[in-house]
């Protein structure tokens, strides 16, 4: 199984108790993708109050960063979790539709 994290838009505040251009929140996407299927989910991780000694202003921002910032926010292992049991549903259906044998 394989997971993909995306984060599509970053929410800012142009000016932050003091600080510019601070990033307030994050949406991401994770897809899981066993090759042939694939499920996903998505959310927004609310960051906390900036620290100013490690503040990083939006333009300086990288993925990593955005990563270990929604880390801190949910859980990794869960989402990932949450979309295998998605993909192994979706691979192994319990039921399925066929047409009428007439």
């Amino acid at each position: 199984m394989q997971f993909t994290w995306t984060f599509p838009q970053f929410i800012v505040s142009p000016t932050y108790d003091g600080l510019t251009n601070v990033v307030t929140a994050v949406n991401w996407v994770c897809t899981g993708t066993d090759g042939t299927t694939s499920s996903s989910a998505s959310g927004t991780a609310k960051l906390g109050t900036p620290n100013p000694a490690e503040f990083v202003p939006y333009a300086d921002i990288t993925y990593a960063m955005a990563y270990a910032w929604v880390a801190g926010c949910i859980s990794i292992p869960g989402v990932e979790s949450q979309i295998a049991q998605q993909i192994t549903q979706l691979s192994q259906p319990v039921s399925q539709v066929q047409a009428a044998p007439f």
